[in-house]
This record gives C-alpha cells, sequence and structure tokens, in this order.
C-alpha cells in the first residue's frame, strides 16, 4: 500500500475535526446490531469504545474519565461512508454564475456539511477549482472547519484539448492543468506534490508514456494515481488500455474502455485496479440528461443504457473491486442524500447484494484509495467514523444516507431530530 503522511504541514490529522461534540474524550455505544463493513455477517454490538479519534471493542476503564453513553438498542451500526468522486468546487466562473474562489469556498464547506448529515464522512474531490482544495483540505486538518473529511487531487492532469478544458475553451480551466509529453507530466505531478494533493487524477486523452511518466513520478512520491477512463475525449476507446498498461491504481467510470472491454476488464481484475463506477450518473447520463446528447454518446462512443449495464456486468463477473463515486456537484448538494442513494440502489439493482453495496461504501472504497489500515470499517484503531441507523440497510440500503447519529473522529457530528 502507498502511504504518505506530510500531515505535519498542516498541523493536525486526518483523526482530528471541529464538530459539535465537545463532551467527554470518550464515547461508548452500547446495544444495537453491528455491521462492521468487513463483509462479515451481521452481529450484536459488542461494546464500542470511541477515543482520541479511534476506535476500539475495549470495555472503558471506570477508574478514568467516564464516558459518554449513546445507546443504540434497536438500531443499526455500521461504518462512515465515502464517496470517492465528488466534484464539490465544481462551479464555473464568469458569466451569470460569476464567483470567485472566497465564494466557492465558503458553499463547499457548506457542502462537506451536508455530506456529512448523510452519513458520508469521507469524500475526495477529483478534480478541485484551483487552489480551494488544497486550502479547504489544509483548514480542515488544522481545525478551522468541520464538514466530512476531504481529500483532494487538485486541478486534475490533462493535456492539451483534453477533458474538461471543453467547458472553458478560451481560457485556462480553473479545474485542470495541461502538459504535453512526459517531462511536463512529472512537472505538474511535482507541483500537485508541492500543493499538497493526496492523489494524482489523470483525464484524457493522455498518450501511453503520459501515463507512465504521471504514475512513475506520483508513485515515487507515494501517491497514487486514478484515471477517467473514456467519453468525448477518447473517440478511439484506447484510455482504458493506456491506463491499465501504465500502472494506474484505480479507474473511473463505464464508458467503453478498449476495442476489447472483457479481455481488459480480465486484465484489470488480474492485476487488482479497481472501479469507480458511477454507475447511477452515467444511467442518468444516457438518459439525456447529461450536457451531451445520449444520440452523440451512443454514435460516437457507443456509450448507451445497455453498454453501460453491460460494461459493470462485465466487471463484476471478472471480480473487480468496486468503490463507490456520485459524481457529485453543486447542483446537487441540497439534494446529496438522494443523489448517494441512486448510486446505491444503481449498484444493488445491478447485481451486488445490500451487503456488497454497504462494503464497497466503506471498507472496499477504502481500499480503493490505500487507506484500509485507517478506515472503512469498525475494527480497532481505525478511524472513529460511525452511523448509527433506525433501520436495517440490508432491508433497504437507502437507510444509510438516514443516520439517526452521525459519529465523526469520535465526536458526535449530527443527530437527526426531525422526529421530536
Amino acid at each position: 500500500m502507498l502511504e504518505r503522511d506530510l500531515t505535519f504541514l498542516y498541523s493536525g490529522d486526518a483523526r482530528h475535526f471541529v464538530g459539535e461534540d465537545d463532551g467527554p474524550p470518550f464515547l461508548s455505544i452500547v446495544g444495537g446490531t453491528l455491521i462492521d463493513g468487513t463483509g462479515a455477517a451481521p452481529r450484536e454490538n459488542p461494546g464500542l469504545l470511541l477515543h482520541d479519534g479511534v476506535i476500539s471493542h475495549a470495555t472503558a476503564d471506570t477508574s478514568g474519565p467516564k464516558p459518554r453513553v449513546v445507546d443504540a438498542k434497536g438500531r443499526w451500526i455500521v461504518p462512515g461512508l465515502f464517496d470517492l468522486h465528488t466534484h464539490l468546487t465544481f462551479y464555473l466562473p464568469g458569466g451569470f454564475h460569476a464567483e470567485d474562489d472566497v465564494l466557492n469556498a465558503l458553499r463547499t464547506l457548506k457542502f462537506l456539511e451536508y455530506y456529512q448529515r448523510i452519513g458520508v464522512t469521507t469524500v475526495f474531490e477529483v478534480a478541485s477549482r484551483n487552489n480551494v482544495g488544497f486550502s479547504l483540505k489544509r483548514g480542515q486538518r488544522m481545525g478551522f472547519v468541520g464538514g466530512a473529511r476531504l481529500f483532494v487531487s487538485g486541478p486534475a492532469i490533462t493535456v492539451s484539448g483534453g477533458h474538461p478544458t471543453e467547458f472553458q475553451p478560451y481560457e485556462d480551466s480553473a479545474f485542470a492543468v495541461v502538459g504535453d509529453g512526459p517531462w511536463e507530466m512529472r512537472k505538474l505531478v511535482r507541483e500537485a506534490v508541492r500543493n499538497g494533493a493526496d492523489f494524482i487524477k489523470v483525464l484524457p486523452p493522455l498518450t501511453r508514456e503520459e501515463l507512465e511518466a504521471v504514475v512513475d513520478e506520483a508513485h515515487a512520491w507515494k501517491l497514487r494515481v486514478t484515471s477517467h477512463v473514456g467519453g468525448i475525449q477518447d473517440l478511439s476507446r484506447s484510455s482504458g488500455m493506456r491506463s491499465v498498461a501504465a500502472g494506474v491504481d484505480s479507474v473511473h467510470h463505464l464508458y467503453p474502455y478498449s476495442e476489447d472491454d472483457p479481455a481488459l476488464l480480465r486484465r484489470m481484475a488480474v492485476e487488482g485496479i479497481p472501479v469507480i463506477p458511477t454507475l447511477a450518473y452515467h444511467l442518468r447520463e444516457v438518459s439525456g440528461s447529461a450536457h451531451i446528447s445520449n444520440r452523440w454518446l451512443e454514435t460516437n462512443i457507443g456509450h448507451d443504457r445497455e453498454s453501460v449495464l453491460a460494461t459493470f456486468r462485465t466487471m463484476r463477473e471478472a471480480g473487480l473491486i468496486f468503490g463507490v463515486g456520485t459524481e457529485s456537484n453543486p447542483l446537487d448538494m441540497l439534494r446529496i442524500g438522494e443523489v448517494y442513494a441512486a448510486e446505491l440502489k444503481a449498484l444493488m439493482e445491478s447485481g451486488l447484494s445490500p451487503a456488497e453495496v454497504i462494503q464497497a461504501a466503506t471498507l472496499h472504497s477504502a481500499e480503493v484509495m490505500g487507506m484500509a489500515d485507517d478506515g472503512g470499517s469498525i475494527e480497532d484503531g481505525k478511524w472513529a467514523d460511525v452511523l448509527i441507523l433506525d433501520e436495517d440497510p440490508l432491508n433497504d440500503i437507502t437507510a444509510l444516507v438516514r443516520p439517526a447519529v452521525v459519529i465523526q473522529a469520535g465526536k458526535i457530528v449530527y443527530t437527526d431530530t426531525s422526529g421530536e
């Protein structure tokens, strides 16, 4: 697993966050049914002690500080959720919707709070606006602001004419940095490292040589590389093969990956390259809700509802690991629970069991980003990110986004009072 710890730069670490709870340093969760995220069968909660931002199954020392007791009797206990594909800051500058980076950051902070309320305690932004993502992440680690735990790529890396430059064709993109050739790619990775990137995001159509340079440089800095595969800048359907050959650590989306998708997907399974499918987004996209017509997508890159579902089925049959990502953007802020639930339902309706969906949203997502030692499941020594639910998520997967209590880094950060 790639590990990179530069938290000393930020005067804090990912365990500690501003939250609502200023009570005792210990939380004890008693009662309830535990679904720990590892894939183990649900079981009676043995008693959880949360202290200093991490989880313990030990009983609190009665001679020390008295814990605050959280009663979960008749409820379900699950790990905090992940969203591995967000665009929190993706709000185009200029025109009627003009906004500067300060306003963008303020709205993004509110977005992180909305995420927290639906039980998503860890969020990855894949392509941040300018330096907004870097600054928000630093401010969060220093304890200035709260919300869901944020990890950022900063602006994604692309080439001249690559995605997402089509959104701002006559000026420099606010969401990507552009380079051409292997040495320019290395420089862009080094600049991202300097700015505090947690991982590197690449967008097509990079050549294999450019991708290899990105991967080699990022891995030298112990950063993971995640690749957007396919789409309107990949008419040759080659970005999947190039990304896999270059050794990226994960891939995003369900566009056609290559001219022989089944063979490539089997290779990905053998090499352990996981996928963030953004399935619900694609199902909306091919129904005509995208900025590109579904007819164009079908005619030019063979992207339609059947191809999306077929690609997902082939991935599942090949044994690929899935993480959960929504492709959310600022327009989704007020309905982020609905957007996240749509992804969970799409995964289940396409063949995953409720238990597999829970694992995808928790431990498997942590594994995708190299964080399984830190979070994603309710196990000793991991982040104390815990949700308490009033409903059984194995009966209704959308119960995951309606938590009664959200605990992040050992602090109660949200309590549902709607029933009071």
